[in-house]
């Protein structure tokens, strides 16, 4: 008789990946409008578990702010038009989905389960004191484009 392990929890992501991928504000100072380049913070971790035809990641945004603008998401659309799911498993954070020049942040309340357009644009936004931790779910044959631009900014008040 085999044994299966059909269950797995969030914490299970950050030891049984598939690939792992960590930014730092030189992966990204050109997504930032004033970067700092004299440090190098850490600002996420991804860890990624291959299902063949989707991908699960779980993302580890840590808090703090680049001269007032919050730690963020590198952001993307996709190359094909393919939905995403984000689920929002610990801290706090703002989902920012821009199709076109319109923009909208929402406010991910822990546990729900937020659907970003295919064709939008998005990234995550940490608003809050430690780690933002959230679930993405998509298409492998989905792409990425990196080089999309965001309209909206979110600064410590």
């Amino acid at each position: 008789m085999v044994k299966m392990k059909i269950e797995n929890g969030f914490e299970d992501l950050k030891k049984n990946y598939d690939s792992k991928t960590v930014r730092r504000l030189s992966d990204m100072s050109d997504k930032f409008k004033n970067p700092n380049l004299k440090n190098n913070p850490l600002l996420y971790t991804v860890y990624m578990k291959d299902f063949v035809t989707f991908e699960v990641g779980l993302t580890v945004l840590e808090s703090g702010t680049i001269n007032g603008e919050y730690f963020m998401t590198k952001g993307h659309k996709h190359v094909k038009p393919r939905e995403e799911i984000y689920i929002l498993t610990g801290g706090k954070g703002k989902l920012l989905i821009q199709e076109g020049k319109t923009a909208k942040a929402v406010e991910m309340k822990k546990d729900k389960i937020y659907l970003v357009p295919g064709k939008a644009g998005h990234r995550v936004i940490n608003t809050g004191e430690r780690k933002c931790e959230f679930l993405s779910i998509y298409s492998k044959d989905a792409g990425h484009d990196y080089n999309f631009r965001f309209t909206e900014r979110f600064f410590k008040k």
